[in-house]
């Protein structure tokens, strides 16, 4: 069925600057996008993009030249089995982080705007695993792209983190110094009135209450 429509005669005045008001360029990725985030300094696309089950990639664009400026990989071995979903931000869109799950491990890396060598990206990746005292026994599904962790940033160098492992149903939160390589209080731990099929999906720092808010599948 086709909809004839009309325009609003009220806006006929001003339809001129109503054209052009956004600029598109179509930039070919190697492989499927997961994520798309703009720099909170409008500068750059930052993506996270899937091989396939055990490789991802996080790059960075510039959105003047659509030039890609940064590439990391994440896996990439036969043993691998990742889950990754997007990458978060601090207030200045200068300092980033990415929490990801491989094969009952869970990851934090943080970076900025400049590649790194595999050997200085192992050197800041955190092992989650061995922080909290868990083993790899968490099981994620297929059917979601989330990893059963998530992180914000609290500040340009302090980024909250949560986790769910599943085997034990609970919960674990904590904040996490980039700057200082290390925790700042405690690893928090809840036991959860839940079931093993959910997982933490999105959370979220309120500078104005000065207050996280996690929020579960």
């Amino acid at each position: 069925m086709e909809v004839a429509t009309k325009p609003n005669a009220r806006f006929k005045n001003y339809r001129d600057i109503f054209y052009n008001l956004l600029k598109t360029t179509n930039v070919t990725t190697m492989y499927p996008i997961c994520s798309v985030a703009i720099t909170y300094d409008s500068t750059r696309a930052v993506t996270v993009t899937k091989r396939n089950e055990r490789e991802y990639y996080v790059k960075m664009y510039d959105l003047e030249s659509y030039e890609l400026t940064f590439e990391e990989k994440i896996g990439g071995e036969a043993k691998d089995y990742i889950k990754l979903k997007e990458v978060e931000q601090d207030a200045t869109g200068q300092a980033f982080a990415i929490v990801y799950f491989n094969d009952g491990n869970f990851f934090l890396r943080n970076f900025g705007r400049v590649s790194r060598t595999p050997e200085e990206i192992q050197l800041n990746e955190l092992k989650i695993n061995e922080l909290v005292g868990i083993d790899n026994w968490t099981m994620v599904y297929d059917g979601f792209p989330d990893p059963s962790i998530t992180c914000s940033f609290v500040s340009d160098t302090k980024v909250f983190i949560n986790l769910f492992y599943n085997p034990t149903l609970t919960h674990y939160h904590f904040i996490y110094d980039t700057r200082a390589r290390k925790v700042e209080g405690q690893v928090i731990s809840i036991v959860m009135n839940s079931n093993k099929k959910n997982f933490p999906y999105k959370c979220f720092y309120s500078e104005e209450c000065n207050e996280i808010y996690s929020f579960y599948r």
